[in-house]
């Protein structure tokens, strides 16, 4: 068995044979008739109209047989239409070698006789055959070929009537759907159609026209009728428009008012044009469409443009139309105000030319994507720079307007001017951060706030540094109770509810008296997060915004060393006590002593005046009786002191300086003259002091006994005592050429207790050390200039009596 060729344009065939859309169809009466007809003709039991596919022939009619298709390579039809122009004629299958073993001729239904005509279309495709089998060898005569031939052409008619039916049937489907979408199109847009005959005057409406016009379908829309619906004021313009059209053939398009039969007040547009038969113009076609609503938005958008205009111009922000490259088009007053240019010198400009360099970027960028339409609207805080150099912080809103292509027409920029909100934004931050770095710096006191109900919400890092919790440990989880002892939280609340007249408990302990405005600074103490304590000093304040508190702020200090300085403090004054209380004692009997002594020296002196006669004119005799007078007034000078000591007031007089220094002068005449140390009193007889005389006196025999102890034996010595006067104090100068001090080595120690300079046999490290307290006693101070081995000199600041 030979299998058929396949045609070399068998992709294009099967693509014809689809187009039929005929394949797998129910049996038609009209093909049945031709394959019987063939059948007749041609005198054999089986005839077929069958049409090859890619994988079979099918049979689109099959007389004398009941299969409705075979596969194709058994399929004589198959080599058949590979002469389409030609009867493909077997007359005896078994003697032909392509078919001998075919199945279709040692089987069923025994194809010994095979005749097929081909079917080919128009475009010259053979879909198929028409044949005629039978089982036995068989010959047809040049009649039954022809009739053949004729059969198989009305075959191909029937099959391309069919295709045509199918194109119209589309056609049909398509049209339909044109004239569906053109009434839905008419309906939408409000949009119909209309006809008039000019030679019979009758009109043709479309649906949507009575629909304008709310008039019923049977409603007559001859010519009198329709133009009376327009308006009476607008009549004229239709009339004119029609008659002009019709003189000129020029279109008309006209817009007017209209009352429709329902008397409802519509605005129309009305076109058409002359439409020519036979070379001659026999009809007005046009349409008819209802604009009442788009009439309508065209008043609402002219009055928003009008208002838009207004709001523009008049606005209490600024505003701006810019184009696509930036450029300003338009700006109102107040961006004018604002930025300090006018609006002619804003035309020459572009956003970018004032814009901060640091913002330009950001900018851009909403503004791309704005274009891209990835958004449609973007808001931006940014620096524009004023004309005079300034910066000016604003709210940069940004939209866009399209036209109906949805091409950019422009951009709307609406600018709010927020330097001054800036300005103190920024002065808040600094604020902010100042108090932060206050409250972070103070890691030796602990700050703490709470809110209204307690929570921790401030925790600076001298809290956590004292109390060893971090600030996330507490911060909006704890209250301030963890940090306290709970017997003296029940304590004082006992205490404030007694003070106060009510009951105090839980955040109230803490904060009743800052809640009532009175302030309270008291010890607590603190418990650290390792179960440690420490004693604290807290001052709890109220935190009050536009009157009301909003919170309590807490500040406490470890006063441990405070605690420890004032047990020791405590000590010291009692040690300082039992020593003073001694010292009184001593200069009791001292002062009691002395003036016994004393009274006695006076009353030997006065005994030797008087036996001695020639001796008490003596200079020695003078000196011996100064004295005597000198030791009087120094015990009299220490019974003050003793009294000054018990009393709590001070005892500082006017007293004048020059009979101080000359009494203790003469006292010491003779240890002068011993230490060959001349003592030159240079202070002013009129220069007065406030002072103790007691302190005074001792001050002053202090200073001179140190320059007659310290002086030079290399040369001539001298003191010179010298007053200066300022604005504070007479500064009383005691100048020397003694030995000096080496202030390098002992200056922070001069003045110390018990504190020697020199190897000298007398010294006992006092007499600084008391002259300086009697001159701090007096409110006054000392200073020191010495050099060794070229002289000192003491100045001794003490206050005086202003006029």
């Amino acid at each position: 068995m030979k299998e058929p060729n396949i045609p070399k344009n068998e992709t294009e065939r099967l693509h014809e044979l689809d187009s039929y859309k005929i394949i797998g169809e129910l049996e038609s009466a009209d093909y049945d008739f031709l394959t019987h007809m063939a059948a007749e003709i041609c005198g054999t039991k089986i005839s077929l109209i069958s049409l090859i596919t890619e994988d079979k022939q099918w049979f689109l009619s099959h007389h004398g047989v009941n299969a409705r298709e075979t596969p194709k390579e058994f399929a004589f039809c198959g080599h058949a239409i590979n002469t389409p122009n030609e009867l493909f004629l077997i007359e005896d299958a078994t003697k032909d070698e392509r078919f001998f073993d075919n199945p279709l001729v040692t089987g069923e239904p025994k194809v010994i006789f095979y005749a097929g005509m081909s079917l080919v279309n128009e475009n010259g495709f053979p879909l198929g055959t028409l044949c005629i089998i039978d089982d036995k060898p068989k010959k047809l005569t040049k009649n039954q070929i022809d009739s053949l031939k004729m059969l198989s052409n009305q075959v191909m008619k029937l099959l391309d009537l069919r295709r045509k039916t199918l194109v119209l049937d589309e056609q049909n489907t398509k049209l339909k759907k044109i004239t569906e979408l053109f009434k839905e199109s008419q309906r939408t847009n409000h949009v119909g159609a209309w006809e008039l005959d000019l030679e019979t005057g009758q009109t043709l409406w479309t649906e949507e026209v009575y629909a304008i016009y709310e008039v019923s379908d049977d409603f007559d829309p001859n010519k009198d009728k329709a133009i009376n619906y327009y308006h009476p004021e607008d009549r004229h313009i239709i009339l004119n428009a029609i008659e002009e059209t019709i003189k000129t053939g020029e279109p008309y398009d006209v817009i007017c008012r209209f009352i429709s039969a329902k008397n409802n007040l519509k605005w129309v547009r009305s076109s058409g044009r002359v439409w020519e038969e036979k070379d001659k113009a026999t009809k007005l076609i046009g349409i008819f469409q209802d604009i009442t609503e788009r009439k309508n938005t065209e008043d609402q958008l002219r009055i928003s443009e009008e208002a838009f205009r207004g709001n523009f111009e008049h606005g209490a922000i600024g505003m701006a139309l810019l184009d696509e490259k930036g450029r300003w088009l338009k700006v109102n007053k107040k961006l004018c105000q604002i930025l300090g240019y006018s609006d002619k010198e804003f035309i020459d400009l572009t956003f970018q030319d004032i814009t901060h360099p640091e913002d330009k970027a950001s900018d851009l960028f909403l503004l791309r994507e704005l274009i891209q339409g990835k958004r449609d609207n973007y808001t931006l805080e940014k620096r524009y720079f004023h004309k005079n150099g300034q910066i000016v912080y604003i709210i940069l809103a940004v939209s866009m307007v399209k036209n109906d292509e949805g091409k950019l027409l422009y951009f709307v920029s609406q600018i709010i001017d927020i330097t001054a909100l800036k300005q103190t934004e920024l002065q808040l931050a600094n604020i902010l951060s100042n108090t932060q770095a206050i409250l972070d710096a103070n890691t030796q006191v602990a700050i703490i706030g709470t809110n209204l109900e307690g929570t921790i919400n401030l925790f600076n890092k001298g809290a956590e540094q004292m109390l060893g919790y971090s600030a996330v440990e507490l911060i909006n989880k704890q209250n301030p109770k963890i940090l306290y002892i709970e017997e003296e939280v029940r304590a004082s609340a006992l205490e404030l509810s007694n003070e106060l007249g009510e009951k105090i408990e839980g955040l109230d302990v803490f904060v009743a008296k800052a809640k009532k405005g009175i302030p309270e600074t008291k010890e607590w103490t603190y418990k650290r997060k390792d179960g440690t304590t420490l004693p604290i000093l807290l001052s709890i304040t109220a935190i009050k915004h536009e009157g009301n508190i909003t919170g309590f702020l807490g500040v406490a200090v470890d006063i441990t060393e405070t605690k420890k300085s004032e047990k020791e403090t405590q000590d010291l004054l009692e040690i300082a006590k039992s020593q003073n209380d001694r010292l009184k004692n001593f200069a009791y009997i001292v002062s009691h002593n002395l003036r016994s002594h004393s009274g006695g020296i006076s009353s030997l002196i006065e005994l030797i005046e008087s036996e001695f006669p020639t001796f008490s004119q003596t200079e020695i005799f003078e000196y011996l009786r100064k004295s005597s007078i000198n030791l009087t007034e120094t015990i009299k000078h220490l019974t003050e002191v003793v009294q000054i000591n018990l009393s709590n007031k001070e005892k500082s007089i006017s007293t004048y300086l020059h009979p101080v220094l000359e009494s203790n002068i003469n006292s010491l005449m003779t240890q002068a003259k011993k230490a060959n140390i001349t003592i030159v009193n240079e202070v002013d007889t009129t220069t007065m002091v406030k002072a103790i005389p007691a302190y005074l006196d001792s001050i002053v025999m202090n200073f001179m006994t140190n320059a007659i102890k310290y002086s030079s034996t290399e040369r001539d010595s001298y003191l010179k005592i010298i007053s200066e006067k300022s604005n504070d104090y007479i500064i009383l100068k005691f100048v020397d050429n003694g030995l000096g001090i080496n202030l390098e080595k002992h200056g922070e120690k001069l003045f110390g207790m018990y504190k020697t300079f020199h190897n000298h046999a007398d010294s006992r490290g006092i007499g600084l050390f008391i002259t300086k307290n009697q001159i701090d006693a007096m409110n006054g101070k000392i200073e020191v200039e010495s050099e060794i081995n070229v002289g000192t000199t003491f100045k001794i600041y003490l206050e005086y009596e202003k006029n």
